[in-house]
């Protein structure tokens, strides 16, 4: 009796101590479950019925659908993951890992891919470019990569008993299961990890830099031009109204073009910045989990600073609205107008 007594005792320290550790972590995750189901609820509707037809709407469209997936299935799961998986049992954490898994796979395939595709539009304006159709197909086959990619993780991860802390009394983690705990398997797969987030990173970054040096080389080139333009109808003042409507139409077409390719220039930086919140919010999550698996830390040693970098991808379920409510003037204005007309109906 008095040793049952005991063991329930201890396992309340521990319970105590741990949902101290994760607060930080669980705040993250209420945060970003409400702004990103939000956010993400919008940037579909906006772009599914407001929007014309064009490449990068289906694969903002695709990355908001995973977006919300993981705001509105991923969280939870990954909540009842910290919550329950020390002290419960280990399916919550199979799904919630294959999950998170899943969502990364499938937007980094999608980032490469619209990085891709905006390299040929800009870069390669004269040669094939990306049709609707094959936007689309890109955009599953993103999902079915994820979806086979991701598998390792529902069989990897699962009950990782931690060292025997207080009374004799052992707890487990959501972590590689303990008997994979001496192969090469939970080596390989995080390699691959690593291996396919460098390859998206060196991919996207590549594609970027190309279409920055392809605006530096055009503006200098326009520049040229309207100074040429300057110097003829300074030369030119006095020459008949034909003359005068020519230059008239060459300054035109240079304004014309100028504004198209500020379009350009603003989608591919808003779609860059995109990629590079991604990127970025991975390098804590796997910098945490190569030192996990290097050090068995055990319940108590873990800490809020170690948990957060681990939950670092978070970020990504709701950093895209805010990067298209602060770069994109229409999708602003379309906010603002549906915000507008649900206050005067209400």
């Amino acid at each position: 009796m008095n040793s049952s007594s005991h063991i329930n005792g201890t396992m309340e320290e521990i319970r105590d101590e741990y949902f101290k550790v994760i607060i930080p972590v669980l705040v993250l995750s209420v945060f970003t479950m409400t702004v990103g189901t939000l956010g993400n609820c919008l940037v579909l509707y906006i772009f599914k019925f407001k929007y014309r037809q064009s490449n990068h709407r289906y694969f903002i469209i695709c990355l908001a659908a995973c977006d919300l997936t993981g705001s509105l299935i991923g969280i939870p799961f990954l909540i009842a993951e910290m919550t329950l998986t020390y002290f419960y049992g280990t399916t919550v954490c199979k799904i919630s890992r294959y999950l998170s898994h899943f969502l990364g796979f499938c937007s980094a395939c999608i980032i490469m891919i619209i990085a891709i595709e905006r390299y040929l539009k800009i870069c390669k304006a004269n040669g094939k470019q990306m049709s609707s159709n094959m936007a689309r197909r890109l955009c599953y086959f993103s999902i079915i990569f994820g979806i086979i990619v991701s598998l390792p993780s529902a069989f990897l991860y699962g009950e990782n008993s931690s060292p025997k802390e207080i009374s004799n009394l052992n707890v487990s983690k959501c972590h590689y299961q303990d008997k994979y705990k001496d192969t090469f398997f939970p080596w390989m797969y995080q390699a691959f990890l690593v291996l396919w987030f460098i390859q998206a990173m060196i991919t996207t970054c590549a594609c970027y830099a190309q279409i920055a040096c392809r605006f530096r080389t055009r503006n200098a080139a326009q520049n040229i031009i309207c100074q040429c333009v300057r110097i003829k109808n300074s030369l030119d003042s006095l020459d008949t109204s034909s003359g005068r409507c020519n230059q008239l139409a060459l300054k035109g077409t240079v304004i014309n073009k100028s504004k198209s390719e500020i379009k350009a220039y603003r989608l591919a930086k808003m779609l860059f910045i995109v990629a590079a919140v991604y990127l970025c919010s991975y390098i804590p999550y796997f910098g945490a989990s190569l030192d996990n698996i290097t050090k068995q830390n055990s319940l108590l040693v873990e800490r809020a600073f170690n948990l957060v970098c681990l939950k670092s991808f978070l970020i990504n379920y709701f950093a895209n609205p805010i990067v298209y409510g602060l770069l994109d003037r229409a999708f602003r204005a379309e906010c603002q107008n549906l915000f507008y007309r649900i206050i005067i109906k209400y």
